[in-house]
């Protein structure tokens, strides 16, 4: 298979078309007509994953985060993305990004939260106007339970290291909204769709303190950790797309130091 051949695959399962205007996904770094051998998929398209696509003899990286995102003046190639790309051109590792076309995809990084939440009659917060399923999701709990219960239920269903809540612990939430990534823009959304609280990442003081003075009680998760619960089903859309078996990079957990 060539890359472009995986490319117009990939466009079948989370078109191209889908992400934002902003976005930048496709093939990034590489030639369309080279093989494919194996894929890689992690987060972010950082060294180390690179290293580790490497390792496991792939010639192609999907990573979520784009390699290239904001325009390029310079290309510094011993640090950060320019380093990234120096390795990756040395190596023979095309870099492909699914961004917000996998965030806005039916089976896509939103879809996958609510549905491992266990929540029903799941919409999207935002629905598509590019025939994608939509920005965000919103959905019933199967039954009313405190924030605090409910809390305590994300952290260990999502496997997270940490999450902030803001607002009244006791009280019920029958309705939860959710935004993988940056979301903190969406609480007015959240609020409208009629969600009792909101989950996402990247919430800024003044978002934090209008949801709340509306009444809507917000859960803050780390923005990677929450985006890396979907890369298992991302890889299986990625496998289906080219028949082969995806190895997955799962980058280490940062540990904050906090001063109390």
């Amino acid at each position: 298979m060539l890359i472009k051949e995986l490319l117009c695959n990939i466009d079948r399962a989370a078109p191209f078309a889908w992400a934002e205007e902003w976005d930048n996904p496709g093939l990034l770094l590489g030639d369309p007509e080279s093989s494919v051998s194996r894929i890689a998929l992690s987060l972010d398209p950082d060294l180390e994953s690179l290293k580790f696509a490497l390792k496991k003899g792939c010639s192609v990286l999907v990573s979520h985060h784009p390699l290239i995102f904001s325009p390029l003046k310079r290309i510094d190639c011993s640090r950060g993305a320019g380093e990234a790309m120096a390795f990756a051109i040395k190596n023979n590792i095309s870099v492909v990004s699914m961004h917000t076309n996998w965030d806005s995809a039916p089976d896509g990084v939103n879809a996958v939260l609510a549905g491992a939440l266990g929540l029903e009659s799941v919409t999207p917060l935002i629905p598509s106007a590019r025939g994608a399923w939509g920005t965000g999701a919103v959905g019933r709990l199967a039954r009313p339970i405190r924030c605090l219960e409910l809390g305590e239920k994300i952290r260990r269903t999502l496997n997270l290291s940490r999450l902030y809540f803001f607002g009244d612990p006791e009280c019920p939430a029958e309705r939860l909204a959710l935004c993988g990534g940056s979301g903190g823009g969406l609480w007015a959304d959240a609020l409208k769709s009629g969600a009792d609280a909101f989950l996402t990442s990247d919430v800024k003081y003044h978002e934090r303190l209008e949801s709340l003075a509306g009444g809507l009680n917000l859960f803050v998760a780390d923005h990677g950790e929450a985006e890396s619960f979907s890369l298992d089903a991302l890889a299986a859309v990625l496998s289906g797309a080219s028949g082969l078996e995806v190895f997955i990079f799962r980058a280490e957990r940062s540990h904050p130091l906090v001063f109390d």
